[in-house]
């Protein structure tokens, strides 16, 4: 070649890119990568920027009023109760923790209560045997001295009166007021009895629970055989135990004034002829 012959230009290398350095797997997750990133712009871009659909009338909440009724206090009365609930006895007389017909309506009759206990009587039990046994008792008992069925028909304890009618007609269980020979009042008597039956043990059984000699605070024993415990005593009264005869209890409820020695001598009399 002459120094006068033309000279062709030529042309510079490109200029290399980023990309030329990845091979062709590295590309194609790059790709993959950019593509999801843009699906899942999109989708928070639609769901910040897409209109609250209309609400449905069945979602609304019922209609509230705004308007403030005053409504004036009316009086009314606790409701009825049967019996007058649980509670422990005091002092020392036990029975039934109710009034006779407590909350009742005129028309209604207080349900049977068992009197040892307190509790509602299980009127499905047969005590026919015991309270004819009872009656037995109470025919036995010495003329000498006087017993007459209580006037009230109520037998008195510190938790209120029960009715001693209704007592003796669903228990074998008897009431009655004794006076000596010389009218001297001696008290009232609770008599319990059983005849046999299954039943009659197990109620004279928690009556001997319940008027227990074990707990007895003092006795009265004038002679071997004739023995009384007192159970407990207040300022004014005494509570007396005894068995009359094997299958009996006798509870002399007396005024603290009155001689033990005059239940003894009833006692005493009673189970002469009591068989």
């Amino acid at each position: 070649m002459s120094a006068l012959e033309a000279v062709a230009p030529t042309e510079a290398p490109p200029a290399p890119k980023w990309t030329d350095s990845l091979e062709n797997n590295e590309l194609r997750k790059l790709g993959v990568g950019v593509a999801a990133l843009l699906v899942i712009g999109a989708g928070i871009a639609f769901v910040l920027t897409r209109p609250d659909p209309a609400p449905s009338a069945n979602s609304l909440p019922p209609p509230a009023s705004t308007t403030t009724v005053e409504i004036e206090p009316t009086a009314s009365e606790p409701p009825p109760s049967l019996v007058g609930g649980a509670r422990p006895a005091t002092g020392f007389l036990p029975g039934t923790p109710r009034e006779v017909g407590e909350g009742l309506a005129p028309w209604e009759t207080p349900p049977a209560i068992d009197f040892v206990t307190g509790l509602l009587l299980d009127e499905s039990l047969d005590y026919t045997a015991d309270t004819e046994r009872v009656a037995e008792l109470l025919d036995a008992f010495p003329e000498e001295f006087g017993v007459a069925e209580l006037d009230p028909p109520e037998i008195v304890t510190f938790d209120g009166p029960a009715d001693a009618e209704q007592v003796e007609a669903t228990q074998p269980f008897a009431a009655r007021t004794l006076t000596a020979a010389d009218g001297t009042e001696i008290g009232q008597s609770w008599l319990v009895a059983t005849g046999g039956s299954e039943v009659g043990d197990a109620y004279i059984a928690a009556a001997r629970e319940r008027w227990s000699i074990d707990d007895a605070i003092d006795q009265h024993a004038p002679e071997v055989g004739v023995r009384l415990w007192l159970l407990t005593a207040d300022d004014t009264m005494n509570l007396w135990s005894a068995p009359l005869v094997d299958d009996s209890l006798v509870v002399v409820r007396s005024s603290t004034a009155v001689d033990p020695e005059l239940i003894t001598d009833l006692l005493r009399a009673w189970r002469r002829d009591a068989r």
